[in-house]
């Protein structure tokens, strides 16, 4: 289905419901209105506008501005393929208002620049100065420039804010499109002169596609437990629930022993609220949900909840939410208070809405984590969703510390590998220093020889003795040594064989890998 609408009629429609009333209306979503209404340049209500004007408070509505250049009625809104990314298109016509439902042709991307393939995101950083990112913003709204470089236009005013680079205030753009824009601000002078770098903000990773199995058992709890009945009273309840009342009760009895005021007050825990007890009822039903389909919920150290699914620890916590409140003082306080202080103090109160948060860390990317209830969407409805989110983490944390085991054995065994590295080429670097010293003493005997030989050609007496040897019997003893020390006496495999006996740890002053 196709809505089409002039600009005046797509404004006058936007100013008179709330925007949820809008789309309801039109069958469509908020992000393909609101991504209609921004290419045609139409100004919407601000936030707190319907409750302002509920109240009799005055509010501003500014006029609607001239159409951008491109922009042609009228305006189309597709609605009938919601799984489609861009349902917006234009049209070109002579006729200056169109009813909706009324039938007409559609230009070409290539007559129509746009309808024309729309901009692709930015994927790599943008490099600029100062002076033309503040030509920039106030040249194109900050929302839209924002696009260009990949993040939100709160992330641009941030990074202007911390160049200081002033930018357009809100409303500017209406004015300026009804030419009542006021004076631009001048960009002020800086010492700085590095140049500024934006970055396109990440994009989350794409949603995980569950296995055909965990598919399949997800489908069947989900069919199983599409009606999950929280009862107006708390009945047999689970053994968690039950140590929970039990442990009160006791704190209660033990408040009540006690003769003084004081302590008293110190250990009477209080009756629970109607809050507790509804969370009681919701818990208890969820607990013997996830139990009859092979899970084990259990209470650990410090009241840490889990569940045990598959094996797999996944731990929770369901909380009542609490909101930031401004209070008067009390007549203490107003005692202390300095001048210049708040004459009201915030503090945080509850609000009566559950929350219901996964804590375990190693959570499959992409299954929810935490479920808000509100108005709309009371806790007891998405107990099938949490439901169905416990079946399908179980497999999937399954496969995560396979993984993760997996993962670790090969760090094992590269350190194994590395650490036999190390060794291989200590005892390498040992076995050539030994070598080397082979060689040194094969040099410093040859000397020796050398010596021998001269000792032996002198004209001695051979009979005169020397500490009861003979010449000729010290000349023999040398020469035995020599024989000895020789490296090479034994022929070139037993030196080698002296050179394969060297491990890595023969010598201990030699750093690794030299």
């Amino acid at each position: 289905m196709e809505h089409r609408f002039t600009r005046q009629d797509l404004y006058d429609r936007v100013w008179s419901k709330p925007m949820s009333h809008l789309v309801v209306e039109l069958g469509t979503t908020t992000g393909n209105l609101s991504t209609l209404l921004r290419r045609a340049d139409i100004p919407t209500p601000s936030s707190g506008h319907w409750m302002r004007k509920e109240f009799g408070k005055p509010v501003e509505q500014p006029p609607l501005p001239p159409a951008p250049s491109g922009c042609v009625e009228p305006l189309v809104l597709d609605t009938e393929k919601p799984s489609v990314k861009r349902k917006l298109k234009y049209f070109k016509t002579d006729t200056a208002a169109v009813s909706v439902g009324t039938q007409q042709a559609p230009v070409s991307p290539a007559e129509d620049p746009v309808q024309a393939t729309p901009k692709r995101r930015p994927t790599q950083p943008t490099t600029m100065t100062r002076e033309e990112l503040y030509g920039g913003v106030w040249k194109t709204p900050m929302s839209r420039l924002a696009e260009d470089y990949g993040i939100s236009g709160n992330g641009l005013a941030k990074i202007c804010d911390r160049e200081d680079i002033p930018y357009p205030p809100r409303g500017y753009w209406a004015k300026h499109a009804v030419g009542k824009a006021p004076k631009q601000t001048p960009l002020p002078k800086s010492s700085s002169t590095h140049s500024i770098t934006i970055r396109p903000t990440p994009l989350p990773p794409p949603p995980i596609e569950l296995p055909l199995e965990v598919k399949l058992q997800v489908e069947k709890a989900r069919a199983s437990e599409s009606a999950i009945a929280v009862p107006e009273r708390l009945l047999r309840p689970h053994a968690v629930i039950a140590s929970w009342l039990t442990e009160h009760e006791q704190k209660k009895r033990r408040a009540r022993s006690e003769r003084d005021p004081w302590r008293r007050n110190l250990y009477d825990p209080g009756d629970f609220s109607e809050t507790d007890h509804r969370k009681h009822r919701i818990l208890d039903v969820l607990f013997k949900a996830i139990e009859r389909h092979g899970g084990k919920v259990k209470q650990g150290e410090r009241g840490v909840l889990f569940a045990e699914v598959l094996g797999e620890k996944v731990e929770f916590q369901v909380r009542e939410k609490q909101k930031q409140e401004r209070r008067a003082l009390t007549d203490n306080e107003k005692r202390f208070r300095s001048p210049g202080d708040n004459g009201w103090k915030k503090e945080l109160v509850p609000t009566g809405w559950l929350v219901f948060e996964i804590k375990t860390w190693q959570w499959p990317s992409g299954l929810p984590r935490q479920w808000l209830e509100s108005e709309k969407q009371p806790m007891e409805g998405m107990l099938p969703d949490i439901l169905a989110t416990f079946v399908a983490a179980g497999p999937l944390l399954v496969q995560q510390r396979k993984d993760r085991e997996a993962a670790e054995r090969e760090r094992q065994l590269a350190d194994q590998r590395r650490y036999e590295e190390q060794r291989r080429r200590k005892r390498d670097a040992n076995r050539w220093r030994r070598f080397r010293e082979l060689a040194q003493d094969w040099h410093e005997l040859a000397a020796v020889r050398d010596f021998l030989a001269a000792l032996r050609s002198m004209n001695v007496t051979p009979t005169a003795e020397i500490d009861g040897r003979s010449v000729e019997e010290w000349i023999v003893w040398a020469e035995e040594w020599l024989q000895r020390a020789d490296p090479t006496a034994g022929g070139i495999g037993s030196l080698f064989e002296q050179v394969a006996e060297i491990t890595d740890w023969t010598y201990r002053d030699l750093p690794s890998g030299r």
